[in-house]
């Protein structure tokens, strides 16, 4: 059975994400609530937002798979620079201004 990330995380400096492929001694450093299985349909994320396909998709602005780390991982794959201690908010307002996904729109 294979696994695949749900969300990105970093291993020392190293972000991994969905499509990645996990080197095994890297695996074993993520803990088991970042994995699902790769034959399961569970829900992934869709892109929110314009960039070339070689770049990874924007992660979710809420609910599982929405953290800081995942954020942050996604602003440097769009070199989208942004503090040590920013935000999750501070970080997807960075994105919004990068123009590298689009502005939330208010639920009506």
């Amino acid at each position: 059975m294979s696994r695949r990330l749900i969300a990105y995380v970093h291993v020392d400096g190293t972000a991994y994400g969905p499509d990645s492929e996990v080197p095994a001694a890297v695996a074993k450093r993520i803990g088991d609530h970042a994995w699902t299985d790769a034959d399961s349909s569970a829900e992934t994320p869709t892109p929110t937002g314009e960039g070339d396909s070689g770049k990874g998709e924007a992660p979710p602005r809420s609910g599982r798979g929405s953290g800081v780390e995942a954020w942050r991982a996604f602003a440097e794959q769009h070199d989208v620079e942004v503090a040590a201690d920013a935000s999750r908010e501070d970080i997807i307002a960075a994105a919004e201004a990068a123009g590298v996904v689009e502005p939330e729109q208010p639920k009506e």
